[in-house]
């Protein structure tokens, strides 16, 4: 999902990022660093209390894709 479409209510986002993070194993700080904020800024995000700017929300679809791009499988022969 790119930037131009942006969920526009705080739990849509919310859900969005713990999902990623729960899903790739992150810590918040992990997460923070890798989009480019502070962890104190994904825990409001993650608990409703603030909406990412728009070059957060830019970052982390540009890291929600990147995670969720399938990984190459090979015929069992293969391996």
């Amino acid at each position: 999902m790119d930037a131009d479409t942006r969920p526009w209510t705080r739990q849509e986002i919310a859900s969005r990022f713990r999902a990623l993070r729960r899903k790739a194993l992150f810590t918040q700080s992990r997460l923070a660093d890798l989009i480019g904020i502070c962890r104190q800024a994904v825990n409001k995000i993650e608990n409703a209390r603030a909406m990412p700017h728009p070059t957060t929300w830019y970052r982390f679809c540009q890291l929600e894709t990147k995670h969720n791009r399938p990984r190459a499988r090979f015929p069992e022969r293969w391996t």
